[in-house]
């Protein structure tokens, strides 16, 4: 027969975390799942429905979705499978699940900590192709629904949508592919505090040294090294929270830039100090002469 209509919706509860080091995710939400078998209708007087918990779910045909691109997902069980079964009079059935997954995500870095982030969760079915199951929106954007309480500590939730295409594989055929879509940006303001802040109070400081005297070898040379090593340990601290990626990103053009700033500050002390010798020996040769 036809291919079976399996509408789809769901509720995000909590986006618990994004990990730019490992590149993932984890959300925690109510997938919803409807069709109709006609093997489960009953007769109703008061067209009434009928739950059932997990137990039933073993003994009928039900959607095989998962998740593409998910390292770990389950079902919470406490204090029993949170899995429920509604039954209608007419066969329908209403397939509803509680699952926490952790998915991957391809962050770019290159504007890091200015950027942006487009993430996606992917529904798929497992076995049936687009000729056997249609998975689909029930209601298109309006089947995803978020709890207006979501928050995350480095980024702001922008939006959330949702997109479906067909998804093909050389071995197996097309199948009906699903998409939970969510654009995050993240907060400047910590950057600010720990990383631009230092860097630029370090680039001032090591200014403070043209106004020393250039005799006073100790205390230029002392504070010249010492903002070298402090923008040394803060490039360090950034690069050690992110991933080793092979681009440069936008927080490693500030603090280099930086960098060179300090780092020239010594060198021009280097060279003053060098060319007063010289000038120096210059005096002494005349006055002997």
């Amino acid at each position: 027969g036809p291919a079976i209509p399996v509408g789809v919706d769901v509720q995000v509860e909590s986006l618990d975390s994004i990990s730019e080091v490992d590149m993932d995710f984890t959300m925690t939400l109510y997938l919803r799942h409807y069709w109709k078998d006609e093997r489960l209708s009953f007769p109703s007087t008061t067209n009434k429905s009928m739950t059932f918990d997990g137990r039933l779910v073993k003994k009928i045909w039900v959607p095989d979705v998962f998740f593409v691109h998910s390292k770990r997902s389950f079902i919470h069980d406490t204090t029993t499978d949170n899995i429920m079964l509604r039954v209608f009079p007419d066969g329908h059935i209403l397939y509803s699940m509680r699952i926490t997954v952790t998915a991957m995500c391809n962050v770019d870095f290159s504007r890091f900590p200015l950027d942006s982030q487009t993430c996606s969760l992917e529904l798929e079915s497992y076995a049936y192709t687009d000729e056997d199951l249609m998975l689909y929106w029930k209601n298109g954007n309006e089947s995803l629904k978020t709890d207006e309480k979501i928050s995350l500590s480095q980024f702001l939730i922008q939006k959330f949508h949702t997109t479906s295409r067909l998804a093909f594989y050389s071995s197996t055929g097309w199948y009906n592919r699903l998409y939970i879509n969510f654009t995050l940006r993240r907060h400047i303001f910590f950057f600010l505090l720990q990383t631009y802040f230092p860097a630029t109070l370090m680039v001032m400081l090591s200014w403070v040294s043209f106004w020393i005297d250039r005799r006073a070898v100790p205390a230029r040379v002392s504070l010249g090294i010492t903002t070298v090593l402090t923008m040394s340990t803060i490039i360090t601290g950034v690069n050690a929270s992110m991933p080793r990626v092979s681009y440069i990103k936008a927080v490693d053009i500030y603090l280099w830039v930086s960098f060179v700033f300090v780092f020239l500050s010594v060198l021009e002390y280097a060279a003053v100090n060098y060319l007063t010798t010289v000038q120096e020996r210059k005096e002494r040769k005349l006055r002997e002469r």
